[in-house]
């Protein structure tokens, strides 16, 4: 297996529905810590109702397919149709670019990019994890699985404090706030100093909204 490669989910006992399912692997990881604190193996679904969501798996539960490669081609053209359209614009611009020639006209581009760097939102601070290595890091999450998840959204909080992050969901039925898996974890056990944890984000969980029928 390699990143990139399709495969088949062939079992898994924490998220129901995904069995037989069709996802590309995004990120491999060694297997060095223990089945409750890393994912070795992540991938994004290509197929059925959770299309496009990132999940972590052990290796024995995912098998290489070649049906799946026919829902590879379809993201292939899709990027390559997105990259079209992202090519496009830069060719746009670069032509507009080339008609400023007045220092009255390099003052109004620049007054233009000045007000949209106004609205792009800086990456947050670090907070809690000032001086610490935060736990993204330590179980180097892929970016798509981090950019959802509320520990690294709010992190004036400790992830053990917030409900809903990935690793506390163990199936998609629940809200994320059990937190015994924390117990067990590394990163609590490195900065939670043996204090009791108590749930102080609520409802901004990754798929905390997600209902399952059994």
């Amino acid at each position: 297996m390699k990143i990139g490669d399709m495969v088949k989910i062939r079992e898994c006992d924490s998220i129901p529905g995904v069995i037989g399912e069709n996802a590309e692997i995004i990120d491999m990881q060694i297997p060095e810590f223990d089945k409750y604190a890393v994912y070795p193996l992540w991938v994004k679904m290509t197929s059925g109702e959770r299309r496009g969501k990132i999940y972590g798996f052990q290796y024995d539960e995912v098998e290489v397919s070649p049906k799946a490669y026919e829902a590879r081609e379809t993201i292939v053209r899709e990027e390559g149709v997105a990259e079209m359209v992202k090519t496009k614009v830069v060719e746009q611009v670069e032509e507009l670019l080339r008609g400023v020639t007045t220092v009255e006209e390099i003052a109004e581009v620049e007054r233009a990019i000045n007000k949209v760097k106004g609205k792009v939102l800086a990456e947050p601070a670090l907070g809690f994890w000032e001086g610490k290595t935060p736990c993204w890091e330590m179980f180097r999450c892929p970016e798509a699985m981090k950019n959802e998840c509320p520990a690294f959204k709010y992190r004036t909080l400790p992830c053990w404090q917030i409900e809903g992050t990935y690793c506390k969901l163990r199936d998609y039925g629940q809200r994320g706030d059990a937190t015994d898996i924390c117990q067990v974890c590394r990163v609590y056990k490195r900065w939670g100093h043996g204090e009791p944890i108590e749930i102080k984000l609520r409802g901004k969980g990754f798929n905390t909204g997600i209902a399952v029928t059994k």
